[in-house]
């Protein structure tokens, strides 16, 4: 068996593959990425074996500073919570006291998607600034 991404992860725009996790582009007016790691069975981040949990890290730490760099950011969320989409996932959320939803969650209240022309240059910039690291 191979792995295979979530149908709900499928409809998300592909930014790129890091050494083990893909990089999707969430299509909210926040600023907002997912990395999903590519191992078959993975619900936490614990299911991982060590070297990867290590390996993850480094590609949380390396698109946190990807996001912070790229969209002015008041605060950083980072979160792996999995209880509607059980396949390991990191959220990395850029959020600012201008946003609409500060300072709630961003899962208190709809936001607003952004056009398929923001989605593709949002996710260009990310892969962009991604691939120069």
């Amino acid at each position: 068996m191979s792995f295979k991404l979530l149908s709900a992860f499928k409809e998300k725009k592909f930014i790129c593959n890091l050494d083990l996790s893909t990089v999707l582009l969430e299509d909210k007016e926040i600023p907002w990425i997912l990395l999903i790691p590519r191992v078959e069975n993975a619900l936490q981040i614990t299911d991982l074996p060590f070297d990867n949990q290590i390996i993850l890290l480094k590609e949380i730490n390396l698109c946190s500073s990807v996001m912070k760099n790229l969209f002015e950011c008041d605060q950083l969320n980072i979160a792996s919570i999995g209880n509607k989409t059980p396949q390991l996932h990191v959220h990395i959320v850029c959020r600012t006291k201008k946003d609409s939803l500060w300072p709630q969650s961003v899962w208190d209240k709809e936001i607003s998607n952004i056009s398929e022309i923001e989605k593709t240059h949002r996710s260009d910039k990310i892969r962009q600034a991604l691939c120069s690291q």
